[in-house]
């Protein structure tokens, strides 16, 4: 027969274990959430929302990279990530939604990561920091390059992880400029041709030839790269089978 102080003392003792218990799992949550981010499930609202108030007090747009939340912060930053297809948007969170483990998007946001498809998928949450609201407003200018180039998914996540999460955290992209690796110069159409088709796949599709003003040769272009890191290491990759291949920059339009 256990004593009534014995009991208590026990008592006391699986309540402290329970809440430090407690304590490391919500530690090991924040860990997870500020490292690698988490999990949940994305749907996206529906028309009738549209020009409704959000909690935050802004207007709700299916135009607009926003997303609704039951616990993150208003107006916190955040990368959503479609687990099948690796596409990834940058959302502000200006809403909440009542469902646990669930992240609401925008229509627009839902079509840029492919989700208007399928109406649910898994999806990875990442938090990031204001240093990233620049990057947020000029997402179209970031999407459009890419459909301009043509890049599959596969080219269109390398491309957006090169700018997003570059060394040191901060991305490079200022939206004055563009780059390109020049690779060579080529005679004729037939010559362009070969060299094309002698490069590495994820080159092929983003390289074009453009005619010399007043000459008969051509150059052949590789690009365009928002990120200029990620353009020097093409040029790196490119020299060892084409020495005069170097870094060139167009300003934006």
């Amino acid at each position: 027969m256990v004593s009534r102080r014995c009991k208590g003392v026990v008592g006391r003792l699986i309540k402290r274990f329970a809440s430090f218990g407690v304590l490391l799992w919500f530690c090991g949550v924040l860990y997870a959430q500020n490292d690698k981010g988490f999990v949940a499930y994305a749907t996206y609202y529906h028309d009738r929302f549209e020009n409704r108030k959000t909690s935050s007090g802004e207007i709700f747009s299916q135009k607009k990279y926003t997303a609704a939340h039951r616990t993150l912060p208003l107006n916190t930053l955040v990368r959503v990530t479609h687990l099948e297809n690796g596409r990834s948007v940058l959302l502000k969170v200006n809403d909440r939604c009542p469902r646990a483990g669930v992240i609401d998007l925008s229509f627009l946001a839902a079509k840029r990561i492919l989700l208007h498809k399928t109406g649910t998928a898994k999806v990875r949450v990442e938090v990031l920091g204001n240093e990233y609201m620049e990057l947020w407003e000029k997402q179209d200018e970031l999407f459009e390059m890419f459909d301009r180039a043509e890049l599959n998914d596969s080219l269109r996540n390398h491309y957006l992880d090169s700018i997003i999460f570059a060394k040191g955290n901060k991305y490079e992209q200022t939206f004055l400029f563009t780059y390109y690796v020049r690779l060579a110069t080529a005679a004729d159409q037939n010559e362009v041709k070969t060299i094309i088709h002698q490069l590495p796949p994820q080159y092929q599709k983003l390289s074009k030839a453009v005619k010399v003003y007043n000459e008969s040769f051509y150059y052949i272009n590789i690009g365009p790269f928002i990120s200029k890191k990620t353009a020097e290491q093409a040029v790196a990759e490119l020299k060892k089978n084409y020495p005069l291949a170097h870094l060139i920059k167009k300003k934006d339009n």
